[in-house]
């Protein structure tokens, strides 16, 4: 039984001197071509380096940040507790405190996991939010950490906490089974299954039907997804769009997306695997043009008729 508590890219001819020059001229255009390319290649690789060490220290950070957190909860500290909390969040009483301190209990956990650190962070200024998940092993029970950490400045508070106790640890949860699902899963596998097969047979269609940069052009945009993306959350059959966003007033789905491909899976920031769709419209068209358009051509029977 699990339980939550929350904060919340023709040649031509000439004389031979001519032909020479040309040769040393396209020789002088590789060279420049490739030296080019290797300073592009090389100052892309500087500025991904660049750019991740922000995040990278910000993860840091905030995980160190949210280990402290629980320990101090742990030990009752809710005054240190407090502090970390970002004002939104509210007075928080004591006896919310203390129960989520017993759930970490005074003793020294036996294992602690970081299972993922996600976010979005300025480059320049470091602002943002970072979603750290750990799992901490305790005598008969695992507790997940899920905190919402927020950056602005030099302050870093929680705008988020939650505690989940459960009776395995994530990986055992989160193991992929096929059997002993429910029917929503099912079906939403079959038709994850169904829109993989159809693209498949769409791309086959357009391979033996047209040739040169037509025949190319249609197997890559086969499988462009232009609907919003319906994920599925296999293990506890949790759905949700994928493009969808939140605003005071709701949340809002937009009513064109893109995605390539249209269908996969993926991983939750808990480890927990997830199947999503996105209907391949190009593809769904197209087979339904080959079938119409089979259906119009007369048999040669009819022709001699």
């Amino acid at each position: 039984m699990n339980s939550r508590y929350e904060f919340s890219i023709p040649r031509s001819s000439g004389t031979d001197d001519e032909a020479q020059s040309s040769c040393e001229r396209g020789h002088s255009g590789t060279r420049a071509l490739r030296i080019g390319g290797l300073l592009v290649m090389v100052l892309f690789w500087a500025s991904a380096a660049l750019a991740a060490d922000g995040p990278v220290s910000q993860y840091a950070d905030d995980i160190a940040l949210t280990k402290a957190t629980i320990s101090s909860l742990a030990a009752k500290d809710f005054a240190s507790v407090r502090n970390k909390l970002d004002p939104t969040l509210g007075q928080i009483s004591n006896e919310k405190l203390d129960q989520m301190s017993n759930v970490m209990g005074a003793s020294e956990p036996i294992s602690g996991e970081t299972i993922s650190s996600t976010g979005a962070h300025n480059f320049q200024t470091g602002d943002g939010s970072s979603r750290v998940i750990l799992e901490y092993g305790l005598t008969g029970k695992w507790v997940v950490v899920d905190a919402v950490v927020k950056t602005q400045g030099a302050s870093k508070r929680f705008i988020g906490l939650y505690l989940t106790v459960n009776t395995l640890p994530l990986r055992e949860l989160n193991a992929f089974h096929l059997l002993g699902k429910g029917p929503i899963q099912y079906l939403f596998l079959s038709a994850w299954i169904a829109v993989i097969g159809l693209t498949g047979l769409a791309i086959a269609a357009a391979f033996r039907r047209h040739s040169g940069w037509r025949r190319w052009a249609l197997i890559v945009v086969m499988p462009l997804g232009l609907t919003p993306t319906l994920a599925m959350n296999w293990s506890t059959a949790q759905t949700w769009v994928m493009e969808a966003t939140s605003n005071p007033a709701g949340n809002v789905v937009p009513v064109v997306a893109f995605r390539w491909p249209m269908a996969l899976f993926g991983y939750a920031a808990t480890g927990a695997p997830f199947l999503y769709i996105s209907a391949p419209l190009i593809a769904f068209g197209y087979l339904i043009w080959s079938w119409s358009s089979s259906r119009r051509r007369p048999s040669l029977a009819d022709q001699f008729d």
